[in-house]
């Protein structure tokens, strides 16, 4: 089961540095089977397939807003280990700004990334909008806190 969460104002923050080795990219074209690859390694879907499905549904004719919006965290070998979008949504008929699609791959997990990648994402967020929502699972504490952190409050459960 899923929950919003809201974030009246986004306040602008500075991107916190990530641990040595590993960089925050850009969308390229071409990455969307890269996207696809760690959103399935994170569990949210149950194959790459029906990420590309899914990316390909979603986003089909936004690659210039990819460029701008879709980030990639790297290692220090330059793999992709992980993704966050600083997207945009409908809420309450306005267009606000929204993460959308955040995931590590197991693996790089619990080693000190997701401040730095959802500060980055808030950061290029805070270009375009006052105000952000997200969804995340309603039984992911770790995710739920680290949002709050950074002023994002459960509103509501889809049905």
């Amino acid at each position: 089961m899923s929950v919003i969460m809201y974030s009246e104002m986004v306040k602008p923050v500075s991107p916190l540095p990530l641990p040595l080795g590993y960089s925050i990219r850009a969308f390229r074209p071409g990455d969307e089977s890269i996207w696809a690859k760690i959103e399935t390694l994170a569990r949210e879907f149950p194959n790459e397939e029906a990420a590309l499905q899914r990316f390909h549904a979603e986003f089909l004719d936004c690659e210039s807003d990819l460029r701008q919006r879709c980030f990639f965290l790297q290692n220090s070998e330059g793999e992709a280990i992980g993704t966050i979008m600083a997207w945009y949504g409908e809420y309450e008929g306005r267009r606000i700004g929204r993460i959308h699609w955040v995931a590590i791959i197991p693996d790089y997990q619990g080693k000190k990334l997701a401040n730095p990648l959802l500060t980055y994402a808030l950061s290029e967020i805070n270009k375009y909008h006052q105000e952000a929502y997200l969804t995340t699972q309603k039984h992911n504490d770790r995710a739920i806190l680290l949002y709050e952190k950074y002023g994002f409050k459960a509103i509501e459960t889809p049905n």
